[in-house]
């Protein structure tokens, strides 16, 4: 009896190595590629771009527009590889943090809300913010900050077709609490895990503007990797709220991130 028992917990830990194994296999590969893809896609993006200004001749205005969606569309391209690299960093616990110790966090969210501005230009739909003017700065990676609050205000611009999304900022004790309300479909109770699960959709739909999935759960594993909390907040047809709570002064101590000081 003894012996069964042995065998199968050796058996078992042979098949949990192999399968970490190759989870490190599968993100090594995913890091690899992506990063050999982003080079030439760069040298797309950068040589449309002086094509469609008239540095190598002239253009007419129809020849400019379709070279415009080239470069729009091989941006697209570029944001989903990099969203495939950041997910195999994170798991195989190989994503550096470049910490600084006072991150302007309120310039970073009026950053977000002028980018989000010009994403529903065309659509009846407003931001309102309501940011303390007393927000501390707080110890964070900036580049980081600046991609969890775009990735949120991204999907509320994205399915938020008429009314107000809400920015809302405000120091908490030792945290900073900021939320991002919007007025569009909302996602169900039972559909809200999905969101932070890599490549999953939910019935509602959260993935019917395209993308990997992924943009979701490295917002989460950023926002975890800073000490904060991220949580959803919605109702089918109620709109949704995405609420992110940050220390100001962050220990760091995250065990699935690697984190780096900056030197500046």
């Amino acid at each position: 009896m003894a012996d069964a028992v042995q065998q199968r917990e050796a058996s078992l830990m042979i098949a949990r190595q192999n399968a970490e194994r190759s989870d490190q296999v599968k993100s090594a590969f995913l890091a690899s590629m992506s990063h050999e893809l982003r080079t030439p896609l760069n040298a797309v993006i950068n040589f449309t771009k002086f094509v469609a200004k008239g540095d190598l001749g002239p253009v007419n205005q129809e020849q400019k527009e379709t070279l415009d969606e080239v470069v729009s569309s091989a941006k697209h391209l570029l944001n989903l590889i990099n969203d495939v690299l950041d997910m195999s960093k994170i798991e195989s616990g190989s994503l550096n943090l470049f910490v600084a110790d006072n991150v302007d966090l309120g310039a970073i969210i009026q950053q977000v809300i002028t980018t989000g501005k010009s994403l529903i230009e065309d659509k009846p739909v407003k931001i309102d913010a309501q940011i303390d003017p007393n927000l501390p700065h707080i110890r964070g990676d900036r580049q980081r900050l600046v991609q969890i609050l775009l990735n949120i205000m991204s999907n509320a611009c994205k399915f938020t077709e008429q009314g107000t999304i809400t920015v809302k900022a405000y120091p908490q004790q030792d945290d900073v609490v900021i939320s991002i309300a919007d007025t569009g479909p909302g996602i169900a109770p039972e559909d809200q895990p999905a969101v932070f699960e890599a490549f999953k959709q939910t019935v509602t739909g959260l993935r019917q503007g395209g993308g990997t999935g992924l943009g979701m759960p490295i917002t989460k594993s950023l926002v975890e990797a800073h000490g904060g909390q991220l949580r959803l907040d919605s109702q089918l047809n109620q709109g949704a709220t995405f609420t992110i709570i940050l220390p100001v002064a962050s220990s760091l101590l995250v065990p699935t991130l690697t984190t780096q000081r900056s030197l500046s």
